[in-house]
């Protein structure tokens, strides 16, 4: 690969790393990056290598222990030429080889070149917070942090894969290892890939949320093959009462977000006004020598839910330096567009529209900036852990109880709310369990919406397959399964996906401490009723805001950013987006939906309920994708204005 072509490709996320730029070429590999400077901003150039070169490599994020391993590296005689925590990589490599990984703790996708034995490694950091691409072709092994890079240097053609298409309907997500591009792939979280020079091919997983992790995946698994970070069920349960727990969790919180506050350039926190956000915030104050800057959004159609209120309290409570945001439907126009390019596999949640604002707000006055993500996901946050837990509790009741119940499902509406409800709390299969609370469109709806050309026969045993393969081995209970499905899966592809692109669009790094290695191990070492106690959810995590959070903020309904937003969005947008979009001629010439079910769809936007809205929300994403991508309209081909974050990189060109 030449230096133009390589170009191409850093040029395509100058929005990811606006700083600086570097490249490495020879014979057997290109190596290229983009970096946005935190971390030692005057140095720590990339591609960065150890004492005698022989090792390179490039990284996009940010390693939080950098300071211990480099106190270590030096006592194991290693030497260091920069201040920052990039080239701690290429030291600990030089020292344990492959198991290099096992010693980071932060949030990276590394591509790392070991010259001597022509060996490639790609590294995925522990919770999958960022992303990385790669896709094989005639010119070798070519990845990325974003697809964008690859079709920009013409190593990927981009193209619709069909079954992950089917798998976004279903979930609203794609969920990995596949993308929405034909022929590429996602490196699953906690999964290290090493090529060597003889043709050799290692995956391993290197890190469990849970104990009696294996050491590794067997040597020669092919890439597709091994599905990232499985979650193994802990055999040991907590003795500890709520009081040693509740200090536990605030101590691995306290912890973490002190070490996530390091950096050289201003950081802030995003300021929902839930819970999550505010213990954060509180946090970031105790160890702030100033006054923490917070960032809040607002949609004005989303009144019942608009949480900027809450925010703004618990910005005053802290002295924060604070700054809001009050959007509408009717602003933005080009919002979606451009959410879609960044985003590049879309996500059935206009919440994502709603971080792409809240990040262009904070990146005018901060470079990083900290977020309440994954507590949900770790704690029980949401309503569907409420009826895992009692699908739990009815497991253990005489069976006749559980029979009525299935019954009266049988009988309800066939997708109603009630009808999921009884088939999540009534079915033994933690797989039929996620998708009766999860699922955005059901077979009934597939078969009334795309065409029949279109369909793919063996969906549903992907999708099963899909989700199976991310289940906990061993995992015992309602609730503890479908935390660790929502963990391995919606929290990667969809939460952490959109927190990622949303605010690298903006070159602005989010951290987020809840998802801490430490603190997701001790979370997954809990008993469910920690979690989800007598009905009330995120029970523990309640009890240790105590005194650090308001009470009104710790015991209000939880409404879930953005959460009302969609059906204003979709009336809004009905005829100038939805309709052009949905019934163009070039939709319909590709004949993937059926238009008179798109046009009973479109006649109830906003009006005919959530599970409706997201459904035609999911089509709409996925036909603008397409035109987009595939068909080459909308912001694919104009510079991007924005300024960026962490080193992205690119690499072409196989090892010999």
């Amino acid at each position: 690969m030449d230096e133009a072509r390589l170009r191409s490709m850093t040029d395509a996320i100058i929005h990811r790393g606006p700083d600086e730029q570097g490249t490495h070429i020879d014979e057997n590999v290109a190596l290229g990056m983009r970096r946005l400077s935190i971390i030692d901003v005057g140095g720590s150039h990339q591609p960065i290598s150890n004492e005698d070169h022989s090792v390179l490599a490039v990284f996009n994020g940010e390693i939080y222990n950098y300071r211990e391993l480099r106190t270590q590296l030096r006592q194991q005689g290693h030497r260091f030429d920069t201040e920052g925590d990039g080239e701690t990589i290429v030291h600990l490599y030089e020292e344990y080889g492959l198991d290099f990984a096992r010693h980071l703790n932060g949030i990276f996708a590394i591509a790392l070149w070991d010259s001597r034995r022509a060996r490639l490694v790609l590294v995925r950091d522990q919770l999958g917070v960022k992303p990385l691409y790669y896709s094989f072709g005639p010119d070798g092994l070519a990845f990325a942090s974003e697809v964008k890079s690859l079709i920009a240097a013409a190593l990927v053609t981009p193209a619709l894969d069909p079954v992950s298409a089917e798998l976004f309907l279903a979930l609203g997500f794609v969920p990995g290892p596949r993308s929405l591009f034909a022929g590429v792939e996602k490196l699953m979280p906690a999964s290290l890939v090493a090529w060597d020079g003889d043709g050799a091919v290692e995956q391993r997983t290197y890190w469990s949320a849970y104990e009696n992790q294996p050491d590794s995946g067997s040597a020669g698994a092919g890439v597709g093959g091994a599905r990232g970070a499985r979650l193994l069920a802990s055999p040991h349960a907590r003795k500890a009462g709520w009081s040693e727990d509740q200090a536990e969790l605030l101590g691995h919180l306290r912890r973490a977000t002190r070490a996530q506050m390091v950096s050289d350039v201003p950081l802030g926190s995003m300021l929902s006004g839930g819970l999550d956000s505010s213990l954060i915030t509180a946090l970031m104050a105790e160890h702030s020598t100033q006054r923490v800057k917070t960032y809040s959004i607002g949609f004005v159609e989303d009144a019942a839910a608009n949480e900027l209120g809450d925010a703004r309290s618990v910005a005053e409570r802290l002295g924060t330096d604070h700054h809001e945001l009050l959007t509408s439907a009717t602003d933005h126009p080009d919002l979606l567009d451009d959410a879609l390019w960044h985003l590049e596999e879309p996500i059935a949640d206009v919440s994502s529209l709603g971080f792409m604002l809240l990040s262009r707000l904070a990146r005018e006055s901060v470079t990083v900036a900290l977020s309440g993500q994954g507590a949900d996901e770790l704690l029980g946050g949401y309503r569907k852990h409420q009826i895992a837990a009692l699908a739990g509790t009815l497991q253990r009741a005489p069976r006749w109880v559980r029979g009525g119940l299935a019954l009266a499902g049988s009988r309800a509406d066939a997708g109603s709310t009630l009808a999921r409800g009884l088939d999540a709390i009534t079915t033994d299969d933690p797989v039929a369990r996620l998708l009766a609370m999860s699922r955005v469109v059901a077979p009934a709806d597939r078969e009334t919406l795309l065409a029949p050309g279109f369909r793919q026969a063996s969906i549903e045993d992907e999708l099963e397959r899909t989700i199976r393969a991310q289940l906990p081995t061993g995992a015992h209970g309602a609730l503890s399964e479908t935390l660790a499905l929502d963990t391995s899966m919606a929290l990667v592809d969809n939460m952490l996906l959109y927190f990622d692109k949303m605010s690298m669009a903006s070159s602005l790094e989010v951290r987020v401490p809840f998802l801490d290695p430490e603190m997701v191990k001790f979370c997954t070492q809990l008993p469910d009723h920690r979690k989800v106690w007598l009905g009330r959810r995120k029970e523990l995590l309640k009890r240790a805001s105590q005194g650090l959070v308001d009470d009104e903020i710790i015991t209000k309904r939880k409404r879930g950013f953005f959460h009302g937003a969609l059906g204003a969005w979709l009336r809004v947008h009905r005829d100038a987006l939805l309709s052009d979009t949905l019934l163009d001629p070039r939709a319909l010439a590709r004949g993937q939906y059926e238009p008179d079910a798109v046009r009973t769809l479109l006649a109830a936007a906003g009006e005919d309920g959530k599970k409706s809205d997201q459904r035609l929300f999911s089509l709409m994403l996925l036909e603008r994708w397409q035109q987009i991508f595939v068909d080459g309209d909308g912001p694919a081909q104009r510079a991007q204005p924005s300024p960026p974050d962490v080193q992205a990189m690119s690499l072409s060109s196989a090892p010999r």
